[in-house]
């Protein structure tokens, strides 16, 4: 049974863990553990389990204070997610990551709606960030995009698809100009995705993703 086990289950499970996008996917989403450590204290402390210390922290007004800690940290999630797994495929890879990252949270936030309608006013509030889809309920999709900017972010500097400046430049401005078409392109892409979904079937990215892919995974 060992001898199977070692020669026959380990190598294939091994390979695929050894994925690039595995390991992506591993490295990046460490870089969320010190936030959601920190955010779910945060949450704990809004929420305390004993009711006599709840009812002082609400009283106090220190409730409303742990609640922004939390929104800033746990509840925004799925942006480390999403930069943290695009900058580590693309570093993997022997590039600069930073650029990757920062595609991927311009693509993260074009997966959903830039406006907020409250049903009972009737009001629609444009230019904002829904924090309903930036922490867990918006994980798969973060997931998703940082992979596809991972990847495709490599593709472009494989190929050498890029501008390309004088050696005398400072390195920070000439990978600002190496992740200008990458970037053109994978937002473009994006874009296009977004019209499609909200044309086609009356909604975001990330909310189909949600629907369709991480509901049924979490039931």
């Amino acid at each position: 049974m060992n001898e199977w086990i070692n020669e026959k289950l380990l190598p294939p499970i091994l390979k695929f863990v050894n994925t690039k996008a595995i390991t992506a996917l591993r490295n990046g989403m460490l870089y969320t553990m010190p936030f959601s450590i920190v955010g779910s204290i945060f949450l704990l402390l809004a929420n305390f389990p004993v009711q006599s210390i709840a009812d002082w922290v609400t009283n106090s007004g220190l409730g409303e204070y742990f609640n922004q800690a939390y929104g800033a940290s746990f509840a925004i999630m799925a942006f480390f997610a999403v930069m943290g797994i695009a900058y580590s495929y693309v570093k993997a890879e022997g590039y600069e990551g930073l650029p990757a990252g920062m595609i991927g949270l311009v693509i993260f936030l074009l997966t959903m709606e830039s406006s907020v309608t409250d049903a009972e006013a009737n009001v629609t509030i444009a230019n904002v960030i829904d924090k309903t889809w930036t922490g867990g309920q918006g994980m798969i999709s973060a997931i998703l995009v940082g992979l596809f900017v991972g990847w495709g972010y490599t593709w472009f500097l494989k190929r050498d698809i890029r501008i390309k400046l004088p050696e005398q430049v400072p390195t920070n401005v000439a990978n600002s100009f190496t992740a200008l078409i990458p970037a053109a392109v994978l937002t473009t892409i994006a874009l296009g995705i977004y019209i499609f979904f909200d044309k086609v079937f009356q909604t975001t990215v990330v909310e189909w993703i949600y629907t369709v892919i991480q509901s049924p995974m979490q039931g």
